[in-house]
């Protein structure tokens, strides 16, 4: 794979968050919460939920939210920041996301595109394997955004789970590509068709189109902060 560099876009975005953050006040706005909480709703968003950005934030504050909202506001809190990408990560992730009675799933599937899931007795191998690849030698190599397409499509290609696999594949992609340094990627509904294409795509070992689009999605994180500094309030 050929190293993915910062966008120019992006180094102008990171110099303007620089001197935002200098004229901010001592209240400014937890930006960390506000790029957790859009990363939430997109990825719910995704995966066909009808929540609202108020729903996101009455949840931080402790107020009445969706179900859905509670276990993946769960979920992003599960990994500690230097936490390993196994079997029992994953199903950690899982459980937040659906359950604590989630498990690795028992039964075949059928996909209609794209390479067959993994049969479910090889599940739990097929992600160890590709949480040693991705935290070995020649996973460390790959830039971020191309670690996030990696584990991303694997995920969903294995399937390992009976219900949340693309939560649990997006907070995995997000928990490595932070890992490496790069911001949290913002993946929303609007991005459903392209994120289809390029998936079926990385099916077929063409993970570029994948990586650049988790590229763009980690600058979204740069224009959450921004929006929100500039703006003086939460977004």
């Amino acid at each position: 794979m050929r190293p993915l560099r910062l966008a120019a876009s992006a180094s102008h975005k990171e110099r303007r968050l620089a001197e935002l953050l200098a004229q901010a006040s001592a209240g400014a706005t937890d930006l960390q919460d506000v790029v957790d909480d859009a990363q939430l709703l997109g990825s719910l968003e995704l995966a066909g939920f009808r929540v609202s950005w108020e729903d996101v934030r009455a949840s931080r504050r402790g107020g009445d939210a969706p179900l859905a909202v509670v276990r993946l506001r769960r979920a992003q809190r599960t990994l500690p920041r230097d936490a390993a990408l196994g079997p029992a990560e994953l199903l950690a992730l899982a459980r937040a996301v659906s359950g604590d009675d989630a498990d690795f799933r028992r039964r075949d599937l059928v996909r209609e595109q794209g390479p067959p899931p993994a049969p479910p007795e090889f599940v739990p191998s097929r992600l160890l394997t590709l949480g040693e690849w991705i935290d070995g030698p020649s996973g460390r190599e790959l830039a971020p955004a191309q670690a996030g397409a990696l584990v991303l499509a694997r995920i969903l290609e294995i399937l390992p789970f009976e219900e949340g696999n693309g939560r649990v594949a997006r907070l995995a992609a997000s928990h490595v590509m932070v890992r490496a340094g790069a911001r949290e990627p913002i993946l929303v509904g609007a991005d459903a068709p392209r994120l289809e294409a390029v998936l079926q795509s990385a099916f077929r070992l063409e993970t570029e189109p994948l990586a650049a689009l988790l590229a763009e999605a980690s600058e979204r994180a740069l224009d959450v902060m921004i929006q929100t500094l500039q703006s003086g309030r939460e977004l």
